[in-house]
């Protein structure tokens, strides 16, 4: 293919001017009319720039510099011929003529009539197309975010060798199921869809490109071509060769992609010269986008006209398929607690924006999440999902922790092939750092550790304190490897314990002159809190006072009399060193009992 030059023109209405590329600057600077330039820039030409890496402007489908971009791939998104009539595939349509058997002078379908561009109710007609009108074979649609920058990809082919070719490329925000079928139909259009023509006149080697949007609205001078609304018309003002560019192959090129499964298109399928096109937009940088504004496109398809006149019929298509073109993504913040279901609000702040966002809480810039009662699922109460962010790089972060609960974890993860990222930020692990691309959807999950706590409280028996329990102090549990003393207030307090884990609670020793009536019980920590704030999850202990026994047996003369004691519990076991004799003296000690009654018998043998 042989490098060419741009060529651009101006209309306004149905008046043409030609410009050479040396002068569309200058004239840019114009506000009369509408421009409506074009771009070709031959084989190996670099991508639009701006960002964009897919080569749309050298008429090939091949890879020319690495790194970059095109048709026969890598594509920026896999080219998907399908196996589905209408639709055959998310980006690639092939027409009806391919599908049946490849005979489109009795397979093809048009449209009849006398369907013009600006006729959104149209007739599809079957059988055959017009003699000597382009006879289309099959579209592609690719798309691409970079550098803030949303770029489209665009090319056709065809079967027949014409002096002219007169595309259109209709993008609309809306679908319009069955177009392809025999009879009437309506193209559901919005205002705002996208009409890029592509034309090269006889013998004309360079193609001119345009873009239109569709209008509603307003005085009919904005119509291209008609004289009344709706139209297509407000045509790009600022279109050139640094936001546009388009090619047509000057040679025979290859097209590798795979054919669907049915008809007779080859693969690889041998592309004579001038049967295949391709252009590149920046719709950015052509104000398709409107700055804070969404608007995404669902569907597009592909026609040819008679002429390169705009007004002259509309004649062979290839079905609508449905694309993603769009200039916003989806923010998804969710809060976990650990364990789940844990009731307690943490508060967040974001600079989440855009004309048209719409979030589950009401203020995408400060808002609270709950996970209260979640165990496997989320619901509203825990979830920010913001819809309609454009695309660009935003930060959320999350406030200060409540008591007793710490940051475990924070990730993203990304559903789309745009290119977006979310991370946690380098200095503050609190803030989620995030880059969105159209269609994208980041969601980004807050982990936060819940610690609960264990107090203790150890009581006893003190008579000169009055009757009942009083605190005791002084008594040493042991919990999970750590250990504690009561204080005054017999308390004993163990935290940074993981909320839904049974511990053992362990007396390990009594205070002097108290013994440990029940040495272990187990605790399920149920709640956040810890020693200082929040509520412990409580245990009792007793403790029991401990009493010494002496009785002693002496005969008055010595020796005279032997005495036997012995001193028993109430279930008749033996105390302290009981029992003794019969001896002279006989002394049974028992120190240590706990409250009780215990029975001491003396016998003196005289």
């Amino acid at each position: 293919m042989q490098p060419h030059t741009i060529r651009s023109f101006f209309t306004r209405r149905r008046t043409r001017w030609v410009l050479n590329a040396t002068t569309i600057i200058a004239v840019l600077a114009l506000t009369v009319g509408s421009v409506i330039p074009a771009g070709a820039t031959g084989n190996g030409a670099p991508p639009l720039p701006g960002g964009s890496t897919f080569e749309a402007g050298d008429g090939d489908l091949v890879v020319n510099t690495a790194g970059n971009h095109d048709w026969n791939g890598p594509t920026i998104q896999p080219i998907n011929c399908g196996a589905t009539v209408p639709s055959v595939g998310t980006n690639c349509s092939t027409d009806l003529s391919r599908i049946v058997n490849g005979n489109a002078s009795s397979a093809d379908n048009a449209f009849g009539q006398g369907t013009k561009e600006d006729n959104a109710n149209v007739t599809v007609v079957d059988g055959s197309i017009p003699p000597n009108k382009s006879d289309l074979i099959r579209f592609y649609v690719n798309s691409e975010f970079a550098n803030g920058n949303n770029f489209l990809y665009l090319a056709w082919e065809r079967s027949n060798v014409l002096g002219t070719a007169n595309m259109d490329f209709e993008i609309n925000q809306a679908t319009t199921p069955g177009l392809g079928s025999p009879g009437p139909h309506t193209i559901n259009r919005t205002a705002g869809d996208l009409l890029v023509t592509y034309d090269f006149s006889q013998g004309g080697t360079v193609p001119t490109v345009g873009l239109l949007f569709w209008v509603t609205s307003g005085p009919t001078s904005q119509c291209f071509s008609s004289n009344s609304l709706p139209c297509w018309g407000n045509a790009a003002t600022n279109i050139n060769s640094s936001d546009s560019q388009g090619a047509i192959n000057l040679n025979p090129e290859t097209d590798t992609n795979p054919p669907p499964p049915f008809g007779s298109l080859a693969n690889p399928t041998t592309l004579p010269a001038f049967t295949f096109g391709e252009v590149g937009l920046n719709l950015t940088a052509l104000g398709v986008f409107p700055s804070g504004t969404c608007r995404a496109f669902g569907s597009a398809f592909l026609k040819s006209r008679a002429s390169t006149a705009f007004g002259s019929e509309v004649k062979d298509f290839v079905t609508p398929v449905p694309v993603n073109i769009s200039n916003c993504g989806e923010v998804v913040i969710i809060k976990h607690t650990d364990p789940r279901g844990l009731n307690q609000s943490f508060s967040y702040t974001s600079n989440l924006s855009g004309g048209q966002l719409t979030c589950t809480q009401s203020t995408p810039t400060s808002f609270s999440l709950n996970d209260n009662g979640n165990s496997t699922s989320d619901n509203p109460a825990n979830t920010q999902d913001c819809k309609f962010v454009p695309a660009g790089s935003y930060n959320v972060t999350e406030g200060t922790e409540p008591a007793n609960f710490t940051l475990e974890s924070l990730t993203c993860s990304v559903q789309g092939s745009g290119g977006s990222t979310g991370v946690q930020d380098g200095t503050d692990p609190f803030k989620a750092d995030i880059t969105l691309a159209p269609n994208d959807i980041v969601t980004c999950t807050y982990v936060n550790q819940g610690s609960g706590a264990i107090l203790v409280t150890k009581t006893a028996k003190n008579l000169n304190l009055g009757a009942g329990q009083h605190p005791l102090a002084g008594a040493t549990f042991t919990v999970n490897g750590v250990s504690h003393t009561t204080d005054a207030n017999g308390h004993a307090c163990f935290d940074g314990l993981t909320i839904g884990q049974t511990y053992t609670v362990t007396e390990t020793s009594a205070p002097s002159g108290y013994a440990i009536d029940t040495a272990s019980k187990n605790v399920m920590v149920t709640g956040a809190a810890s020693c200082t704030s929040g509520t412990p999850d409580g245990v009792s202990f007793t403790d029991s006072p401990l009493t010494d026994v002496a009785i002693s047996a002496t005969s008055e003369v010595p020796g005279a009399t032997n005495s036997t004691i012995t001193c028993v519990d109430a279930n008749g076991n033996p105390i302290g060193n009981s029992p003794q004799g019969p001896t002279d003296p006989a002394t049974v000690t028992a120190n240590g009992l706990q409250p009780g009654t215990y029975t001491c018998t003396v016998v003196v043998d005289p």
